[in-house]
């Protein structure tokens, strides 16, 4: 199996697991996020992309600080590398993160996703 290894990006004075992505073909970063159980975008991201955002499934998600923010999710084709899968992707106004989230749902099922610290990278594997 191929494997595809992206280095840390530079974030606000750290290295951290940001790595491209395609959503419907329009690049787009992500934090690999292995807490996270969604991948959540802002809706900057979702106008850009062209997504009608609240038109999806309506979900309440818990965040870090145990409050919750409403999240629209829809089933979309999204390419991490050479690989295309769908996942359910989700759209919320009230992400505060600074940053969007690639959440386990849909991606870690499909990968085999290794953080090195050390080395600052971070690999994928297709299963």
């Amino acid at each position: 199996m191929s494997l595809i290894e992206f280095p840390y990006t530079l974030h606000k004075g750290y290295l951290m697991p940001i790595i491209p992505i395609s959503i419907l073909n329009h690049r787009t970063w992500v934090f690999v996020d292995s807490g996270a159980t969604f991948t959540i975008l802002n809706i900057d991201d979702a106008h850009r992309i062209g997504i009608d955002w609240d038109k999806g499934k309506q979900q309440m998600i818990v965040v870090g600080d145990g409050s919750f923010i409403p999240t629209y999710f829809h089933d979309l084709s999204i390419t991490i590398g050479d690989w295309a899968i769908t996942a359910p992707i989700g759209f919320s106004e009230r992400l505060g993160v600074g940053f969007n989230l690639l959440g386990r749902a849909g991606i870690f099922n499909e990968f085999q996703v290794c953080f090195n610290d050390r080395s600052r990278k971070i690999t994928f594997q297709k299963l």
